[in-house]
């Protein structure tokens, strides 16, 4: 049984917590009073963050909001300030008894874990990163209405490391598995892993607004767009087969794609309609040599 801490008690951090705890000991860290009563009126471990110690803790996982971003650019005031409060309880436990591994899982860009979250944490402990504790970025996938589900089976879990299968890939791995079982696991780099989760991310809200577009014109020209949308999901390649779309060759050609692409769009137009992200994908496809 590992220790574990919980930096952020919201929805993915408690599905994850709660995950983790039929198989280690967990204890979850807040900055909210309410949100701290409700963990322990479940029996569970619940502090405030200056209550927070890292003796013999294995894994710290942080779970705080994702960063925001406003007319300045992104917030990663959070985040920072998670750090920050886990850089000192690194510094405090003078007598660590574990190699900690820090878990960040907030969704962030490229780059964020290595060149601004690793820096801080080493600036705060006075430790070195790699050598005195680890670092692993670990994406989620937990929808609000179903995360503790979603956490406890999922489609897959990816892990973001210093060096392939490095010693924090390792423990974060072998905790995964002592709490969950046999899942898929894949690893990768810091960045690739965060730049995967905004591809996710941002794929699922293109399919969401291009079919949102479609029902838009549809409903322009009196077709009710839903059994049309059902046959979709069942016919079209991009939906039934995970692999179509995603590899290096180019443009999409053909004599199916460009010309129907092109004939959705000119019927839009004889009817006065705008079709931005068809319109996108498009361009898109002629700069890259269609």
């Amino acid at each position: 049984m590992k220790k574990i801490l919980i930096v952020g008690a919201g929805v993915v951090g408690e599905a994850t917590g709660k995950g983790l705890a039929t198989a280690h000991e967990v204890v979850f860290v807040d900055i909210n009073p309410f949100t701290i009563e409700h963990l322990r009126e479940q029996t569970f471990t619940a502090v405030q963050p200056n209550e927070m110690t890292l003796t013999d803790v294995h894994l710290v996982i942080v779970t705080v909001p994702t960063p925001c971003t406003d007319e300045h650019g992104i917030d990663t005031s959070h985040l920072e300030a998670a750090s920050y409060s886990i850089g000192h309880a690194l510094r405090a436990s003078t007598t660590l008894g574990t190699y900690p591994v820090i878990v960040y899982r907030s969704t962030v860009t490229p780059g964020t874990t290595r060149d601004l979250l690793i820096p801080l944490l080493e600036k705060t402990s006075g430790l070195i990163a790699h050598q005195d504790f680890g670092v692993c970025y670990n994406p989620e996938y937990l929808r609000a209405h179903s995360a503790l589900a979603d956490f406890v089976s999922p489609r897959l879990v990816t892990i973001g490391s210093y060096k392939p299968y490095d010693r924090a890939y390792q423990m974060l791995e072998k905790i995964y598995i002592e709490a969950l079982g046999d899942i898929p696991i894949e690893e990768g780099t810091y960045e690739e892993a965060e730049f995967h989760k905004l591809v996710h991310n941002a794929f699922n809200a293109t399919k969401i607004s291009f079919f949102n577009e479609m029902r838009s014109l549809a409903k322009h020209i009196s077709i009710d767009p839903e059994r049309a949308f059902i046959l979709t999901a069942k016919t079209a390649e991009g939906l039934w087969n995970p692999n179509y779309g995603i590899r290096d060759f180019g443009a999409y050609r053909g004599a199916c794609l460009p010309k129907d692409v092109n004939s959705l769009l000119w019927h839009a137009q004889q009817h006065g309609i705008k079709l931005p992200i068809l319109t996108a994908v498009q361009a898109v496809n002629r700069a890259l040599g269609e």
